[in-house]
């Protein structure tokens, strides 16, 4: 697997969302500082981290979480033959679609900890330059939306509306949020009520 830092970044966010781990308290369980994690996390560092900080990570997140934690599983290397059915699209506008009928168009291979997850491909050039057409997203994590909305782009589902793929910022009033575009040529939609929110935990870059 080629190092790509992004997917690298996902693969350590998404498992921290999914075991409420947080940076400082992990590194001090794996004897590193927080400077070990954090840079990279924040994208202030590209390259690799080490074999060896990997190692103590999965060491400590087995300890805290109560399950054997491979270093691979740190970096985001999928487990052998683990699928999951490509059931939804993501077409113009940033809207997620599930296919017509109850099969699947495809099965894919998951990511670590996505075998029960969700996942959407992209159609098309409307949510460029974060994801191109034929990524596929992994997403599983159903909340409310949080009163700090995440960095990320999110998979959200408004209040008597469709599923979309946007970033989130506070609303001018309670419980109502400003759902910005992944592509700057799409308008934003300002003072969206919102049900709830799926984390992206992965993203599985398109095939050439």
């Amino acid at each position: 697997m080629a190092y790509d830092p992004e997917q690298r970044r996902y693969a350590l966010q998404s498992f921290m969302d999914a075991h409420e781990l947080a940076p400082k308290a992990w590194c001090r369980a794996a004897g590193l500082s927080e400077g070990a994690l954090w840079p990279f996390l924040v994208g202030k560092r590209t390259n690799a981290l080490g074999d060896d900080t990997y190692e103590a990570l999965a060491e400590a997140a087995t300890d805290l979480i109560g399950r054997k934690v491979r270093a691979g599983e740190l970096r985001g290397e999928p487990p052998a033959n683990a699928k999951v059915p490509l059931q939804h699209y993501v077409g113009a506008g940033d809207e997620v679609h599930i296919f017509d009928g109850d099969l699947a168009l495809d099965y894919v291979e998951a990511p670590p900890g996505f075998s029960k997850a969700a996942a959407a491909i992209v159609r098309g050039d409307s949510m460029r330059p974060t994801f191109d057409h034929g990524d596929v997203l992994f997403f599983r994590m159903i909340e409310k939306p949080p009163k700090d909305p995440p960095m990320r782009p999110v998979i959200v589902k408004v209040k008597d509306g469709p599923l979309l793929v946007k970033k989130l910022l506070p609303g001018s009033k309670r419980g109502r949020y400003h759902l910005l575009s992944i592509n700057p040529l799409t308008p934003a939609l300002t003072d969206q009520p919102i049900e709830s929110i799926a984390r992206i935990g992965w993203i599985k870059p398109a095939e050439d």
